[in-house]
């Protein structure tokens, strides 16, 4: 899949969300899957390290971490170089990341793009909150109805 990495990170969290607009939340994108099996968290908010720093972008550089594999063409932003796969890219041009997975096959074509976290909202209904069914409350010795 071919998809511009900003827009990617957008589609992730939701921007109408008070919390994620005014840089009171840390939204987390989910970790990109490449068609290779190749995988990174790509991540751009006010509390990661990545420009500007805001949880609305574009963005212009973003945080990288925890490869899959040696990223080869983004060493120079470790952290640790000593633990590449165990540590976090800094302030990586996006440009940069955008070829790294394109080197991999490109993102797997069954990423979500449907703003998940909105569904984490306490407005959204619960079966969405929890991911299906709602079990029914418990019930104790002595409750009567």
């Amino acid at each position: 899949m071919n998809m511009d990495l900003n827009e990617y990170l957008m589609s992730q969290w939701d921007e109408s969300d008070p919390k994620v607009r005014d840089d009171y939340s840390f939204p987390l994108a989910k970790r990109i899957e490449c068609e290779d099996g190749f995988s990174l968290s790509v991540q751009a908010s006010h509390g990661a390290y990545c420009s500007p720093r805001t949880n609305l972008g574009p963005w212009d550089q973003v945080e990288v971490g925890f490869p899959s594999d040696v990223p080869d063409e983004i060493m120079n932003y470790a952290e640790q170089p000593e633990k590449p796969t165990e540590t976090v890219y800094g302030y990586v041009p996006i440009e940069l990341v955008e070829t790294l997975i394109a080197a991999h096959g490109g993102m797997k074509a069954n990423v979500e793009f449907s703003g998940t976290p909105a569904a984490l909202s306490p407005e959204a209904p619960l079966e969405r909150r929890v991911g299906g069914a709602v079990p029914p409350a418990p019930t104790f010795e002595g409750d009567e109805k």
